[in-house]
């Protein structure tokens, strides 16, 4: 054989073999994974397919529309009630994809869930009828969801109210919101928006907690010693160093010594630092990752992990919540709801029930499990400290931007609502009438 012919078969072969791994991957992933394909909320298709097929509604706990499929058959276009909640519910787009409850329950709303792959694959692929769209359920209250946004207005932050017991979210309000109805139109704006958005602050802003993080540290105290809640602390006005600046009482208390109630009071940081001193950063770092502050809650919708506390800080800035730890507003309202319930911490909801392929509404299940953050009698020592409500600042950046933190929960003595309020660059005075509006529209 001739050297031309030589290389004339080798390149022969060679393209034979690149024909068969295209075969082959053609076949991967045209059958034997084309179900994940179609399935993919990225998938444009099955964008394209609900302007003819109705995409499954989204409703409130009582029945309201938050999300339809509006138009007529061939033109139906994704419609949006009450826009303020698009940091929540997402989106739906053939140029964006999908986000939020959208994609996280995209199987139910597309209409596929459930079904058999055969038939779906028939029904979809071969006879071009993809089965309609069915009903989704959340826990959100929109009577209670609108007294929050209309509470935030053109304030940037957060606001959470939760069921205490069940877990159920009933209001995740995030400003500045977007109006998912115009998205495709204002996509390029959004995006470059610094003051973000398409960020839901409620489960993926993570902020320093600062005197926030106060109440948790207690808490641990108590439960390494019942009596540290009866001691008080001298020089009450003594401050600690945070970013090369000296953080003091936000109130000037005019006393020779705190407790530690007296010290929430005044937002005075140095008996808190003291308490860190004697637990230790290690008992400090392992009591918050137990409060699951360093782990994302389970829920449908993406939510972020608080950042863990590092080595370079100290003891002190970790205890006054200056330090590393980054958290959400919803990794505070499960922590707060364990201090007000006996120390355990509710699996947070935010789908009630959906539609099986007949059309049944089924319950749905949290996504994750309740957990003990607190022994219970440590969490009854502390639930006192916050029987009115307890609002903080935080520092945060080099240049000591304040956050505005409010927490609290209704009614005392069983309490079923737990309210978080995050205000960047807020007062705390705002931040506290938000918390208690909501609490006031939750339990009369």
């Amino acid at each position: 054989m001739t050297a031309i012919a030589l290389h004339i078969r080798r390149v022969g072969l060679a393209l034979a073999g690149a024909f068969a791994a295209v075969v082959l991957a053609a076949g991967f992933w045209g059958l034997a994974r084309q179900e994940t394909l179609l399935a993919r909320g990225d998938n444009p298709r099955r964008v394209l397919a609900e302007r003819r097929v109705p995409r499954g509604p989204i409703y409130d706990r009582h029945g309201a529309v938050l999300a339809e499929s509006a138009g007529a058959a061939g033109a139906l276009a994704r419609h949006y009630p009450y826009p303020r909640l698009a940091p929540v519910l997402g989106y739906v787009s053939a140029l964006y994809g999908l986000t939020g409850v959208e994609a996280a329950l995209d199987p139910t709303l597309h209409g596929d869930a459930g079904l058999d792959p055969t038939m779906l694959f028939w029904q979809t692929t071969v006879l071009g009828a993809p089965p309609a769209g069915r009903g989704v359920r959340l826990s959100v209250d929109l009577a209670l969801q609108t007294t929050a946004d209309t509470a935030l207005g053109e304030r940037a932050g957060a606001a959470l109210l939760l069921d205490a017991v069940t877990g159920e979210i009933l209001v995740m309000a995030s400003h500045p919101t977007f109006d998912a109805n115009t998205l495709e139109d204002h996509w390029d704006a959004l995006v470059g928006d610094d003051a973000a958005p398409l960020l839901n602050r409620a489960t993926l802003g993570l902020y320093q907690p600062g005197g926030a993080l106060w109440p948790l540290v207690i808490g641990l105290a108590a439960e390494a010693d019942p009596a540290a809640l009866e001691a008080t602390f001298p020089s009450p006005t003594r401050t600690v160093a945070v970013n090369g600046a000296q953080l003091g009482c936000r109130v000037d208390p005019r006393l020779a010594s705190l407790t530690l109630q007296e010290s929430l009071l005044f937002g005075c940081p140095g008996p808190i630092a003291a308490l860190g001193d004697r637990l230790g950063a290690e008992a400090l770092r392992r009591g918050l990752a137990e409060f699951g502050l360093t782990m994302a809650p389970a829920l449908d919708i993406p939510t972020a992990a608080g950042t863990e506390a590092a080595g370079s800080e100290t003891v002190e800035q970790i205890a006054i919540g200056q330090g590393k730890l980054a958290i959400s507003p919803l990794q505070l309202a499960l922590a707060t709801a364990a201090i007000a319930r006996g120390g355990l911490a509710p699996a947070p909801q935010l789908v009630l029930a959906a539609q099986n392929p007949d059309g049944i509404w089924r319950p749905a299940v949290p996504a994750g499990p309740t957990a003990q953050a607190l022994e219970p009698e440590a969490a009854l020592r502390v639930k006192p400290l916050l029987r009115n409500g307890y609002g903080a600042i935080a520092l945060t950046g080099a240049a000591g931007r304040r956050l505005a933190w409010y927490a609290g929960f209704e009614p005392y003595a069983q309490a079923r609502y737990v309210v978080v309020v995050l205000l960047e660059d807020g007062g705390l005075s705002a931040a506290a009438e938000i918390g208690r509006a909501l609490l006031r529209a939750a339990a009369p």
